[in-house]
């Protein structure tokens, strides 16, 4: 296997074979006005599984909407977590 150098990080890392795009079947995609409500809506208290039905869409493409507002401070960790 080829060695190369990631120059970003300045450290060797085998190269790449075989990529795997992941999660290639979910939609990732947002219009703010949702990113809103789901902000109130994971403030209020209610479950991904919840939401995903109110959003129609998979549970999984909430838990990354969740983790993008998570990440921008937008939302906190709340004492029922997911639920």
């Amino acid at each position: 296997m080829a060695d190369c150098l990631d120059t970003k990080e300045k450290s060797y890392r085998p190269a790449r074979l075989n990529r795997v795009i992941v999660c290639d079947d979910l939609n990732f995609f947002y219009d703010e006005p949702e990113l809103i409500e789901m902000k109130n809506l994971w403030k209020k208290g209610m479950s991904v599984a919840d939401m995903a039905e109110r959003f129609r869409r998979d549970p999984d493409e909430i838990l990354v909407a969740l983790i993008h507002l998570a990440r921008k401070n937008e939302i906190y960790a709340r004492k029922r977590g997911l639920k």
